[in-house]
């Protein structure tokens, strides 16, 4: 996996100045999504399974918001890399890597700060709660990236539709997981999980080697 230094920090600014919004939203739609139930149920005790589904569903909007952009332009992109002499799995990886960095961190962010709003936790080990969520980020990214490169829609409700149900397909594995489960159990859903990080990761990489730019 070739990585390039100078496109790497690029792409890091770039998405850092993109989501930087994300930080003020993040606090924001977990108050609202904590109080809807609330009102909902008439009363001030919520169920703890009820904060882990909201935490969940949180989640996939935050993520489903950090994916929301413009498309690639494969043209206009073949001229900037033939500009700088760069080939294009090094841009897509050093790409990906930036995607990672910043949306990570922004996960455990929302998670501590949701746990702070209810005083609520998730029903696993820390140790399950941190490899689920990593393996939720690169997940995203690998699928951010085949989505900016294969789509052209500009029109954000658009790619709000398209991109939810992939996030919900992912968010499969992590609520059964958040939910409670015993070890054993546990370590099945996160081997299983693992497999398809690893499949989807491979898929992305295949389809980037395909992507005729050069």
């Amino acid at each position: 996996m070739k990585i390039n230094k100078y496109i790497l920090k690029k792409e890091l600014l770039i998405e850092l100045k993109n989501s930087s919004s994300l930080f003020l939203i993040t606090p924001t739609m977990s108050v609202l999504i904590i109080i809807f139930p609330i009102l909902i149920e008439n009363r001030f005790a919520v169920d703890e399974d009820l904060f882990i589904i909201s935490r969940l569903l949180f989640l996939i909007i935050f993520s489903t918001l950090f994916a929301i952009r413009k498309p690639i332009v494969l043209n206009q992109l073949t001229k900037e890399l033939n500009f700088g002499n760069y080939m294009k799995t090094e841009f897509f990886n050093s790409k990906s890597l930036a995607e990672f960095l910043i949306f990570l961190p922004q996960v455990f962010i929302l998670n501590i700060l949701f746990s702070g709003f209810t005083n609520s936790n998730v029903n696993t080990s820390l140790i399950n709660l941190i490899l689920s969520m990593v393996f939720f980020a690169v997940n995203v990214c690998m699928i951010n990236i085949i989505f900016q490169i294969f789509t052209s829609f500009n029109n954000r409700f658009v790619q709000f539709i398209l991109i939810v149900p992939m996030y919900l397909a992912l968010s499969i594995f992590i609520g059964p997981l958040w939910l409670g489960l015993g070890q054993e159990l546990a370590n099945i859903y996160l081997l299983m999980y693992l497999g398809i990080t690893i499949f989807i990761f491979g898929t992305t990489n295949y389809y980037i080697e395909k992507v005729n730019l050069r």
